[in-house]
């Protein structure tokens, strides 16, 4: 490859090839896939067409976004960002029709989902790690793989071997999509969404079960909201301030019945206090709770066994 195809590929735009590989995006931010991110860490600078976490200092172009994404040596990103480009300019009439949002393969993902399975990795993550009830487990719809699993009936191994599933559904429990959470020890993408995906808040299907005088929590990812069903309480998971959608605002506002109270246990960071802050702008009952010194999250809370007042 000379150096004209070579500089051709380092200026594909970086925001393109982050979705291509099933990073969703907002604002030019995104929940980073190289470390355990639940607070969206990753900017992508588009003038530079470069990427940075400031969280755990991931840094670099779209070949070195795509090495690391696939672990793949330099010339296979190389090829790999080639062979997208073309597929993209081919725009064939199946891409023409379908748009972002139709993306996701819903029927097989429903089918995938079908066939829950909590294999021995998950069962360890969820019940000794987390202390997840199994009746959260199974409300939730969770399920694993133990082999890579691709995410649409005709792709390439696309959940990386073992992972969670983890199934966003709307209020009336249509699936939206499914996120893989990656449970191996080899430095791959800790969490993953298929191209295309517009989950938004997790967990919406509890607010269709909500009554006057109950409690709903709003937490800051999966497994704390999760940790919060299994303490007992119905809740949702919003990840930060950047993910929350006028969608979500209105789902909390209109979409409450009339005597529901919002409650929430903000991480003990900076990202969950802009989280608290937001949601309090937009619903001024919205009651804190204050987490303990050094606990990080509920999820790290309910680990623990702190009750929370």
């Amino acid at each position: 490859m000379n150096k004209i195809d070579l500089d051709e590929i380092r200026a594909t735009p970086i925001e393109e090839v982050a979705e291509n590989l099933g990073i969703g995006i907002v604002r030019h931010m995104a929940l980073c896939p190289f470390h355990n991110d639940k607070n969206p860490s990753l900017h992508f600078d588009l003038k530079k067409n470069r990427y940075k976490c400031f969280a755990c200092g991931a840094s670099g172009n779209v070949i070195d976004l795509v090495m690391r994404y696939n672990n793949m040596e330099f010339k296979e990103a190389i090829n790999w960002i080639g062979n997208k480009e073309v597929n993209t300019a081919k725009d064939n009439a199946y891409e023409k029709k379908e748009s972002r949002e139709e993306a996701v393969d819903i029927e097989y993902l429903e089918v995938l989902m079908k066939n829950v399975c909590i294999n021995e990795d998950a069962a360890r993550f969820l019940f000794d790690e987390r202390r997840i009830d199994s009746r959260v487990v199974e409300w939730c719809g969770l399920s694993s793989v133990s082999s890579d699993t691709p995410c649409w009936r005709w792709g390439k191994a696309f959940y990386d071997a073992p992972s969670l599933l983890i199934p966003y559904r709307d209020v009336d429990g249509k699936l939206l999509t499914v996120q893989g959470r990656y449970l191996g020890k080899e430095k791959k993408p800790r969490f993953k969404f298929p191209h295309g995906s517009q989950a938004g808040m997790y967990n919406k299907q509890v607010i269709a079960t909500l009554k006057k005088g109950d409690e709903l929590w709003i937490t800051e990812g999966p497994s704390d909201c999760w940790a919060m069903m299994s303490a007992g309480r119905k809740a949702v998971a919003i990840p930060s301030a950047t993910s929350l959608t006028t969608g979500d605002l209105r789902l909390l506002g209109d979409g409450l019945q009339k005597g529901v109270s919002l409650h929430m246990a903000p991480d003990n960071d900076r990202p969950g206090m802009e989280l608290f802050k937001t949601l309090k702008r937009h619903f001024p009952d919205l009651q804190g709770h204050v987490l303990p010194d050094g606990v990080k999250d509920f999820g790290e809370m309910w680990k623990l066994k702190i009750e929370i007042g």
